[in-house]
């Protein structure tokens, strides 16, 4: 018995409460509360609290006027799930500190090892509608150029206007794409008709979608490998830079499959 009350004990009950549990366990029927407040010799107050406690843990039950065990597996199957909560909610807290600290720390530690700041190589951005807010800002400054590569370009609806303007200023855009569907072919006759030079993509589309200005900004994202039972397209987090070398790769990698694609009729 002295070994079942310390283990009860590091499971988190009292003294008092592990009292009251073993002397309900002697009792089959139950014990009214006024009888149990009085027989495990403990001041009143105490042995209040600790009924209550028992009561709030699911060790006991009043059931007409009368305390009474739950049974001991239905128990220890609800301290093991709360105990499983509290460490996912510690877990959880855990994890939200070293995110932020990492945010913090890992800029301060490569900056120091490469005398460069990461977000100087590459920026992540929030999420889609950040990406389209930065190639929007990307087209307002762009002076000579844009280079669009967009599958179906399906986003082009909300750049369009920034688009437009970009021409007015004379700013030559090629956009390369697929036209696969009647949307797709209703855009890339709009942006015809706007003076965009538009051109079908004959090989294989690269899982990636970008917007390059001046050779100078870019904001871009990367397809994740589609799989099976996947209906919608899973993407990486989008990124800005205005690193001149992933600026190359990827002007590059335009050039060459734009000079690979078929004029859009």
């Amino acid at each position: 018995m002295k070994e079942n009350v310390e283990l009860l004990k590091s499971l988190g009950l009292s003294e008092a409460e592990c009292s009251i549990y073993f002397g309900l366990l002697e009792k089959p029927e139950g014990e009214t509360i006024d009888r149990a407040l009085l027989r495990f010799d403990l001041p009143e107050s105490e042995a209040e609290t600790a009924v209550k406690k028992l009561v709030e843990k699911g060790a006991v039950k009043v059931v007409s006027n009368k305390l009474e065990l739950v049974p001991p597996k239905q128990f220890f199957a609800r301290m093991i799930e709360e105990k499983r909560r509290e460490i996912e909610r510690q877990l959880e807290a855990f994890c939200d500190a070293v995110s932020r600290l990492e945010k913090s720390v890992e800029p301060l530690y490569w900056e120091g090892r490469l005398g460069v700041k990461p977000e100087e190589i590459i920026e992540p951005l929030k999420d889609l509608p950040a990406m389209e807010i930065q190639t929007v800002r990307i087209i307002a400054n762009a002076e000579k150029e844009i280079f669009i590569f967009a599958e179906t370009f399906g986003w082009y609806e909300k750049i369009r206007e920034e688009l437009f303007r970009a021409i007015e200023r004379g700013v030559k855009t090629k956009v390369l794409m697929m036209v696969i569907d009647p949307e797709s072919a209703r855009r890339s006759r709009e942006l015809k008709q706007l003076g965009v030079e538009t051109r079908h993509c004959v090989e294989e589309w690269y899982p990636v979608r970008g917007t390059l200005a001046d050779n100078n900004e870019l904001a871009f994202l990367i397809w994740a490998t589609k799989k099976r039972g996947i209906t919608r397209p899973v993407y990486y987090r989008p990124h800005y830079t205005r690193n001149a070398g992933l600026i190359r790769v990827f002007s590059d990698a335009f050039r060459k499959r734009w000079e690979e694609a078929k004029p859009i009729e």
